[in-house]
């Protein structure tokens, strides 16, 4: 699938929902991908009046660094772009991959930015590989639908204009425009489950079907709208169900059939910002929130933060060390 990737395709593609928001800011690695789209970016500024700045998450994993906060510096230096410079230690929590985690403090340093719209360039071959390596995980629907090109997390928009536009035509605007990037060494280590797919498995795939890649952008698009289809049918569910407090009625809830109870579950801890759960742990949730008596409540650890607990009348979400209590 072919694109013409130019500052005029950002521009034609801009959201409409962002009109009014003024301050965008572009989470640059230093990478091909990040650069790329800070020239387009840069370069749309001639043609829209926007507010843009950027920031660098340094993850201190690699021995080179340094060297790449130091690039995106000098480079933001020489587009007078105003970069943020954030330095975070990932540690890899247990059940968890050193990937995630850095994806977590990652968007933590996002969100402590002023700035309206976070753009990132994930592109169409980030899509394919978060499809297959979500599937390979056996995760829920929702994850396995891969990356929607606007998406809001709190009081932010994340928003993704090269979603549909494929590596090779990224690396050959770089080439065009002679722009410098940096290399990740990591991206050749397959021990990543990521880079296996990238390096391995999709090309083997392309070379059985050329065609592989378009059609799994069919079936990436296909489930969006399987996905968006049922948060339709969970709002409605919420709607009934719902309390004052963001709450949910035990009994309403129990009243569901067992598809929509963990349709309603998934979307009521989504919209608090939390990764899922297992399905197979959501499952055992609402098995104990259906059989038992007032007395002992069941419970299911969300993340390090929130735990999902419920009581004779309500299922809620609550923090952890109020839980311990």
């Amino acid at each position: 699938m072919k694109h013409n990737l130019s500052p005029q395709k950002i521009i034609n593609d801009w959201p409409s929902q962002f009109d009014g928001h003024l301050h965008y800011c572009i989470g640059l690695s230093g990478g091909v991908d990040s650069v790329v789209l800070l020239d387009l970016l840069i370069k749309a500024q001639q043609v829209k009046s926007f507010q843009l700045s950027a920031i660098h998450v340094n993850h201190n994993i690699s021995p080179n660094a340094q060297l790449w906060q130091q690039f995106c510096i000098e480079l933001c230096q020489k587009y007078f772009i105003n970069l943020i410079s954030s330095s975070v230690c990932v540690q890899k929590i247990g059940g968890e991959g050193l990937e995630n985690s850095a994806r977590k403090l990652r968007y933590q340093e996002y969100a402590e930015t002023n700035a309206d719209v976070i753009i990132l360039a994930h592109h169409q071959d980030d899509q394919i590989e978060t499809m297959l390596s979500q599937i390979m995980r056996g995760s829920n629907l929702h994850n396995s639908a891969g990356m929607l090109p606007v998406n809001q997390r709190g009081q932010q928009y994340f928003w993704r204009p090269l979603l549909d536009v494929s590596k090779l035509a990224i690396n050959d605007y770089a080439m065009q425009n002679q722009l410098q990037h940096i290399e990740d060494e990591s991206n050749n280590d397959n021990q990543y489950l990521r880079n296996f797919l990238r390096n391995q498995i999709i090309p083997q795939l392309e070379k059985f079907d050329p065609k592989v890649k378009t059609k799994l952008c069919k079936t990436i698009s296909e489930l969006q709208n399987i996905t968006a289809l049922s948060d339709e049918l969970a709002q409605l569910d919420y709607t009934t169900c719902a309390t004052e407090i963001q709450a949910l009625h035990r009994q309403e809830f129990i009243n569901l059939s067992p598809l929509r109870q963990q349709n309603l579950l998934a979307y009521y801890i989504q919209q608090q910002n939390i990764a899922l759960p297992s399905q197979k742990r959501i499952i055992e949730f609402i098995r104990q929130v259906q059989s038992f008596k007032n007395g002992r409540k069941p419970t299911l650890i969300l993340d390090q933060s929130h735990t999902l607990i419920a009581t004779f009348k309500l299922i809620n979400i609550i923090k952890n060390k109020e839980s311990l209590d």
